[in-house]
């Protein structure tokens, strides 16, 4: 059979949904498998240099929307932001999982079908089918990192995913003045960057020191050469002068008198 529609999942958002599922208790566990993800990616774009606005895609109402949804807008608008700006002018975060699992029972095919099983009549809560992932109003469903030119190409592409989810959306402009706090997880890829780059730095100045580049510093001085190798030269370019009685045998012992 195919994918119903939205609304058949989506009667009453307000009820509470049974649908946990919990691996280490398992008398709390309502569902006995759950069905794949299908949304493949959570991070798009280049995340590593600072942008001037962020873009959010939030919700007038509170409503359920699948992952196939999510999914569906991500594909879009990730395929029009490369086209348009290339991967290298924006970063995406999808902010919604699909937390809630859906349920469906069986039907029997021709007129006045009903159930196959009558059991558990009062809660019949069927097979898992799919995941949702309920949002409530003014909720952020994704966010594009932008800059300031780009703003209008990123709304104008929000706006026609508008018949992709159920409900009303709707596009809001921020200024990006909390350096990428706004979305929460690129402050992890810009703190590997520093650190990065702060180790090539220390490798640069280890190479100039005359150290390997791995351990980053420098050897400590002795005071000693090492060996094999001559003793510096002394100012002027002259060597100094061996002092007194060096390079010459020591006299033997005087012989005592018998």
């Amino acid at each position: 059979m195919g994918l119903r529609p939205g609304h058949c999942y989506c009667k009453n958002v307000k009820q509470r949904a049974f649908t946990r599922v919990a691996k280490k208790v398992h008398r709390r566990n309502y569902v006995g498998g759950i069905p794949g993800l299908k949304i493949r990616q959570f991070h798009m774009g280049t995340g590593d240099r600072p942008y001037t606005h962020v873009v959010h895609y939030v919700t007038a109402e509170k409503v359920q929307i699948r992952d196939n949804a999510l999914e569906s807008i991500r594909v879009t608008i990730t395929r029009q932001l490369t086209k348009k700006l290339t991967i290298a002018n924006y970063y995406m975060k999808l902010r919604v999982y699909p937390q809630f699992f859906l349920r469906e029972n069986k039907q029997a095919q021709g007129a006045h079908a009903d159930r196959i099983q009558m059991g558990m009549s009062q809660c019949p809560f069927g097979k898992v089918i799919g995941a949702a992932s309920r949002v409530r109003v003014n909720q952020k469903i994704l966010s594009v990192l932008v800059d300031e030119a780009n703003v209008p190409i990123v709304v104008g592409i929000l706006d026609k995913c508008d018949a992709k989810v159920p409900g009303r959306m709707k596009v809001i402009v921020e200024k990006n003045e909390s350096n990428f706090k706004s979305i929460g997880t690129v402050k992890r890829k810009r703190k590997m960057l520093k650190d990065q780059q702060e180790e090539d730095l220390k490798n640069e100045a280890a190479k100039a020191a005359g150290a390997t580049p791995t351990d980053g510093k420098a050897p400590a001085a002795t005071g000693k050469p090492a060996p094999g190798a001559k003793a510096p030269a002394a100012a002027g370019g002259k060597t100094p002068a061996p002092a007194a009685g060096a390079g010459k045998p020591a006299a033997p012992a005087a012989k005592g008198k018998k």
